[in-house]
């Protein structure tokens, strides 16, 4: 058995191989009743010692097919720790603090595991589960004025919460509250953009790791028409007496398909969000914060796979709510077919131009490595090389033994990002991202690349959009 003293009390963990964790910490109030659409209140002290063996509920969610059912709650502020064996250096482990992905409509804590490999190597790891989808991201203070304060953006202070509980609780663990890296993908990386712009989480964290990520935020008008959509189809305005589940279901008849994954976001907040993340970085609200950051190579490939015609439906809408008409996709035809060209340039609109404008952001401040998968882990179908999320694997759990091409690419991955959480440097070939814009790219002979997909990134030019413009309302 484990023992570790904490803030709250004493927990009881488990040994694991090479690692020890603990499981289903709470590290705020469970956010139900009067504290739905609140900020989280820090959790109370236990008498005895608490039993972290087990994990806690994932935030209430769909049950996506294919995806094994966990158990789900709206009572899901835990997270996990997993740690190195023996004693830590002087100091502490380095920390890496990790956000999932699933759109801000799925996903937990344990998505990619629970860190074993990076334990292993000498790094804590913390997993954390947070608000999602409709009881995480309803901005409720255009209806109801400034009497909900926290709503639309219940799912950032969750995450903020999270911070400050491990900066408390972690030298407990033996890591070192001073080093801690915030890691995300997808809707876990746009949460890291949020974490690095909000005046909130500021002296929270020291390095970042932005994984298919950038801006997702919503104004407080399309926060409002969302909030107006879920109350015409839940039938009430008094939304705190609607049992969990009912809400879950009205979220999930007020869009479908793949208008559904883009839903959901943060909306713009005037202490915790007060703009872009983007606008605010480059003004330097992340100054002196390492960045590593990049995208896949062929991100919607995993849309398109899962989901056919029905991912590549709604680029002609989009491309001409940000320009005026679809001409874009002219540069993207040139080397592609008709549909691989709408996959390319959906994208780069979710992820490829995002992912680079915010490295833009951030290179004035601080150092910043910037990197582009083309690969997926061993095993996977060529078809979804460069798809979004086939990185996971690479990451957390890398190749026992590595003679395949591919299989010392995903070796080297997971030795990047070790070493970017230990020193801050991933690779002494990868040089730092500037006016050159190197990129370092993992295929199967890794390379560096200069500005690559320098004729997309110009035909995007400067024009701003947010994500959301096919929503029928």
């Amino acid at each position: 058995m484990a023992l570790v003293t904490i803030e709250q009390g004493r927990l009881s963990g488990l040994q694991g191989e090479g690692c020890v964790v603990w499981r289903g910490i709470p590290y705020a109030e469970p956010p139900v009743g009067d504290l739905r659409w609140r900020a989280p209140r820090r959790a109370p002290r236990w008498g005895g010692t608490w039993r972290a063996t087990d994990f806690g509920p994932q935030a209430l969610q769909p049950q996506e097919i294919g995806v094994a059912a966990a158990p789900s709650s709206e009572d899901c502020l835990y997270l996990n720790v997993c740690a190195p064996e023996g004693t830590p250096p002087p100091g502490g482990w380095p920390v890496l603090f990790w956000l999932h992905g699933g759109g801000y409509r799925t996903g937990s804590g344990i998505q990619a595991g629970e860190g074993e490999a990076f334990a292993r190597a000498g790094i804590v790891v913390v997993t954390v589960n947070y608000r999602l989808g409709a009881l995480g991201m309803t901005y409720l203070a255009g209806i109801f004025g400034p009497g909900e304060p926290d709503a639309g953006v219940c799912a950032l202070l969750d995450q903020v919460a999270a911070l400050r509980w491990v900066r408390a609780n972690i030298g407990a663990f033996g890591g070192n509250p001073q080093r801690i890296t915030v890691y995300g993908v997808s809707a876990g990386a746009k949460s890291v953009g949020n974490l690095m712009a909000s005046p909130m989480s500021r002296n929270l964290f020291s390095q970042a790791i932005i994984s298919s990520g950038g801006d997702h935020v919503a104004t407080p008008e399309q926060g409002t028409r969302v909030a107006r959509r879920l109350i015409d189809e839940l039938g009430t305005k008094d939304l705190r007496s609607v049992p969990a589940e009912d809400i879950l279901a009205a979220q999930e008849r007020i869009l479908t398909g793949m208008a559904s994954v883009w839903l959901w976001r943060p909306t713009i907040h005037p202490t915790a969000l007060p703009a872009t993340p983007t606008s605010l970085i480059a003004a330097g609200s992340a100054a002196g914060i390492r960045l590593m950051i990049g995208h896949n190579g062929n991100e919607a490939a995993t849309f398109s796979a899962f989901l056919g015609d029905e991912a590549i439906a709604p680029v002609d809408d989009v491309l001409t709510e940000i320009f005026g008409n679809t001409k874009i996709l002219d540069t993207y035809r040139d080397t592609r077919g008709a549909d691989a060209a709408k996959i390319a340039v959906m994208s780069d609109e979710r992820y490829g131009i995002p992912t680079q404008r915010l490295a833009d952001a951030q290179a004035p401040h601080s150092r910043v490595y910037r990197y582009r998968i083309d690969i997926a882990q061993p095993g996977v179908p060529h078809f979804l090389d460069g798809a979004h999320g086939m990185e996971l694997g690479m990451v957390w759990n890398p190749p026992a033994q590595a003679s395949l091409p591919r299989e010392i690419t995903a070796a080297q991955i997971h030795e990047a990002w070790v070493n970017f959480i230990e020193d801050g440097i991933p690779l002494p070939s990868w040089p730092p991202y500037g006016e050159t814009r190197p990129v370092l790219v993992f295929d199967e002979d890794p390379h560096v690349e200069f500005d690559p997909n320098r004729r997309e990134r110009l035909a995007w030019g400067d024009v701003s959009w947010q994500p959301g413009a096919w929503f029928p309302f």
